[in-house]
């Protein structure tokens, strides 16, 4: 199916299954100790609901004293993500990065942007970041039939609305498909800095439901979900979901895998590599100058494409420079294994940009390039621990909705938690990158 025939299906959203239709070799069973796929409204309100009793997969912090005396004062609740991301990262890794409803050079809006973030939080199965932005809608003043028809009826959106949805479901599922058809749906709708907006924020959604999703953080007790459903809802079954081309009736099913093809011989990741040195931009950049008066501790020579991409959003965007900038270098967890993450993720989404970057810091880090390419294999030659993480990061990279119990009890045999939460923030970082640079169609420099 190619990117026109794939936009058009999702857009009249009344064709058959949207299950993708290239895999890697894996079993599609789900391993025991992932989350069900709640299949209608009903089904979904009550995992959300539900979900406020998810055990977490790294022991939740206690409450800080700043934190209780804000929900006491009748404020801000608690919030449990952040006291995983307050423990459990470095500093870097947590300071800023998401757009504010008045994030300088953004136009689309808040409650446009939490439509989107429930989108793909739906096609990852994340129920944390769900339930926030269930939250968020409704306080936006959302009606709950808009909500409801998001997830099995886009009919009664707009033309550009449904552009942007169908984007998002195939940036969320499907980036190593994303071409220039998919751009130029969007293009009929949006301006240049708009569709910039709208790869960034879903790039970022990305990450964040990869981070809450895989550590299984528990829903705020005081988020209400259970509210009423109008009738045409209550039985409608998702086709944002992952759960496979069957079409079941109401109640809960395993997480159905989005599938990758094989991965391509070693010529032909060089060849694309080296293709993409010639490529235009899909989107415009920031021009150099410009660049350099918004982004700090620039090297000589021109600002990579990334920055210059980045910078565009002198908040937000810069903010996300520095975060990008931690996960290579804050923390303890060891620095070539976070490369070789970086190579990993950049291979499943295929990502060259991404990739040619990930080779650069492998190269740096003294590895030849038959030691990068062995990173495609078996993983025989490399360590329990380091093939455990790599193994972890291929999972978490391309089915999110899959990591188990499990999977992470396993890290945390070899890793502390620290490190394990460290090596889920950097897989997160990985698919906003690959996400945001491949869908930008960044030239390698």
């Amino acid at each position: 199916m190619n990117s026109i025939d794939r936009t058009r299906s999702l857009l009249l959203f009344l064709a058959a299954s949207l299950a993708p239709a290239i895999t890697i070799a894996q079993d599609d069973s789900p391993p025991p100790g992932t989350r069900p796929v709640p299949v209608t409204r009903e089904d979904l309100k009550q995992a959300l609901e539900q979900s406020k009793r998810s055990t977490p997969r790294l022991p939740l912090p206690p409450i800080s004293d700043e934190e209780r005396q804000r929900a006491e004062g009748g404020s801000l609740g608690v919030v449990n993500n952040g006291r995983m991301r307050r423990d459990y990262l470095p500093p870097g890794f947590v300071a800023g990065g998401f757009p504010s409803r008045e994030e300088p050079g953004m136009t689309l809006g808040y409650p446009f942007q939490t439509t989107l973030f429930w989108i793909v939080s739906r096609a990852n199965n994340c129920t944390y970041c769900l339930g926030h932005q269930e939250s968020k809608l409704a306080a936006a003043g959302v009606p709950e039939d808009r909500v409801a028809a998001l997830d099995g009826d886009w009919s009664g959106f707009s033309p550009a609305e449904r552009a942007a949805f169908a984007f998002t479901r195939a940036l969320t599922t499907t980036p190593h498909e994303i071409g220039d058809d998919d751009l130029e749906a969007l293009r009929a709708h949006y301006d240049d800095d708009q569709i910039t907006e709208i790869i960034y924020v879903v790039s970022s959604f990305n990450a964040m439901n990869r981070w809450t999703g895989a550590l299984n953080i528990p829903q705020e007790e005081h988020r209400e979900y259970l509210t009423p459903t109008a009738p045409e809802f209550r039985s409608l079954v998702t086709r944002v979901a992952p759960i496979g081309p069957a079409r079941p009736g109401p109640g809960t099913r395993p997480a159905s895998p989005w599938h990758r093809p094989a991965l391509e011989s070693r010529s032909e990741v060089e060849e694309r590599i080296e293709s993409a040195r010639s490529r235009s931009p899909r989107v415009s950049l920031l021009d150099a100058e410009t660049t350099r008066a918004r982004v700090q501790e620039l090297g000589e020579g021109e600002p990579p494409n990334w920055i210059r991409l980045l910078a565009r959003f002198p908040k937000v965007g810069v903010d996300r420079i520095a975060i990008l900038r931690a996960v290579e270098r804050e923390g303890t967890l060891d620095p070539l294994l976070r490369s070789q993450v970086a190579w990993t993720a950049a291979r499943l989404d295929r990502s060259w940009y991404a990739l040619a970057i990930a080779r650069e810091r492998l190269r740096a880090a003294g590895q030849s390039d038959s030691e990068i390419f062995a990173l495609d294999g078996d993983l025989s030659e490399l360590s329990e621990a380091d093939r455990l993480a790599l193994r972890f990061a291929q999972r978490l990279t391309v089915d999110p909705a899959l990591v188990s119990d499990g999977d992470v009890a396993r890290l945390r045999e070899h890793f502390s938690d620290h490190q394990v939460a460290e090596l889920v923030a950097v897989v997160a970082e990985a698919a906003f990158f690959d996400r945001l640079t491949e869908a930008a169609g960044l030239p390698v420099e």
